[in-house]
Order: C-alpha cells, then sequence, then structure tokens
C-alpha cells in the first residue's frame, strides 16, 4: 500500500502540504477557515458551489482536490483523511499536529 505524507505547508501562502511519493502539492489558505475549522455546513455548500467548476476539480495532482477531499468534506481532519485512505487506498500519515 503506498504511503502519503501530510504536514504543514513550507510555502508562505499555504496551509498543507501532501508528499504523495516524492510529488508534493501544497493546498489551502493559510488565512482561511475551512470545514474542519468551522464546521458551518452552509460555508461547506458554498465553498463547493464557488470551486466545483474549478479546473483541476477531479485532479489528484492539484491543490483544490486535496482542499476538497481533506478540508472540506468532514468535520474532522481524522474523519477525512479515513476517507481519503479508503477512497486511494493509500495510508496517509498525519504529521500535522491537527486531529
Amino acid at each position: 500500500m503506498k504511503r502519503y505524507t501530510l504536514k504543514k505547508s513550507t510555502r508562505a501562502d499555504k496551509r498543507f502540504e501532501i508528499n504523495m511519493g516524492g510529488m508534493l502539492h501544497n493546498f489551502g489558505s493559510d488565512v482561511g477557515k475551512t470545514y474542519i475549522d468551522h464546521k458551518d455546513e452552509q460555508k461547506k455548500k458554498a465553498w463547493t458551489a464557488r470551486h466545483k467548476g474549478d479546473k483541476n476539480w477531479d485532479n489528484i495532482h492539484s491543490g483544490i482536490y486535496h482542499s476538497r477531499y481533506l478540508l472540506w468534506t468532514k468535520p474532522t481532519l481524522t474523519e477525512a483523511i479515513k476517507d481519503y485512505e479508503k477512497k486511494h487506498q493509500v495510508t496517509l500519515i498525519n504529521q500535522t499536529g491537527i486531529k
């Protein structure tokens, strides 16, 4: 099984970085709040409506994809990671310090 690593981004404008076997993707605004922060269903629906037409919405090698599946699907990062692992048949190691 593949192993990916999730950690805080080293980029000044991004919140997280996922390492997919040597391919790095930074995602999530470093100043914005996401569903894992506020757990507000209305904001989640608004975010999804605003971004579902984005160019790389379904591209696993894009920031919006990882924002979608890790920051905007479940109320906690732990729950989102479990779903992500199941969907992609990977182990995702959380090194962010966020549950």
